[in-house]
């Protein structure tokens, strides 16, 4: 079974410096069907205008992903980090018991793109921790290349669930595929370009849901790039 979240159709915030799409209920939108598909529970496509973006703020018990697009984020917590993070870059935030902290465009003439992405932890308690990557994905062209999941190593971001995240940039005409164990779920999500999977064509910001599914196959219609979620 799968449900296709089309960008022109998901949830938006759009206030002067601000334009996000929603896939599942945030703030100001809800939608009961679209609470969250099992850990994966917000995934935002935001837009930030120059010199703008989220003032600091508080966070508890969350796994959050933010993966930009283009242009660049600067990042600020209340463990000490301040960074910018830049197009191509992960940057994973644990935010445990809590932890305070800022996402701002880095740029005072350009828009950022990026997604935010909360994945709710099986495991809570802990301290907040940081991490953060430059995701090299033309090493490994037209294949899934895994970038966080429940254990850490230098590429890879821990998340506290049975939860996997792979990007890809697949060729043009190119086909890859990731197998699913019984019982899992997933969610495609396309960065930029078109794809086609499963009898359904998606392009940037579209993504895909599904259950039950062994085999998630995609082929690209132009260069793309993809952020796929294998989910207990």
């Amino acid at each position: 079974m799968a449900l296709v979240h089309d960008k022109t159709l998901r949830g938006r915030t759009r206030i002067g410096w601000l334009d996000s799409h929603h896939t599942f209920s945030f703030g100001g939108w809800n939608d009961p069907a679209r609470m969250g598909h099992r850990a994966l529970r917000v995934l935002n496509d935001d837009v930030v205008a120059p010199g703008a973006g989220f003032g600091r703020h508080g966070h508890q018990e969350m796994d959050i992903v933010t993966y930009v697009i283009s242009g660049a984020l600067q990042h600020g917590d209340s463990m000490g980090n301040q960074s910018v993070i830049k197009a191509g870059e992960f940057q994973h935030m644990y935010a445990g018991t809590g932890v305070l902290h800022s996402e701002m465009n880095a740029s005072d003439t350009e828009e950022v793109h990026f997604l935010q992405i909360w994945i709710v932890p099986e495991r809570t308690g802990g301290q907040p921790s940081y991490f953060q990557i430059e995701v090299d994905l033309d090493s490994q062209r037209n294949s899934f290349l895994p970038v966080a999941g429940p254990e850490q190593n230098e590429r890879q971001a821990m998340l506290r669930s049975d939860t996997h995240i792979y990007m890809a940039r697949v060729d043009d005409g190119a086909t890859i595929s990731k197998d699913f164990a019984p019982g899992r779920a997933g969610f495609l999500q396309v960065v930029s370009g078109m794809v086609d999977v499963e009898e359904n064509r998606l392009s940037a910001g579209d993504g895909l849901q599904f259950e039950s599914t062994p085999l998630c196959q995609v082929t690209a219609g132009s260069e793309a790039e993809l952020m796929l979620f294998d989910l207990a």
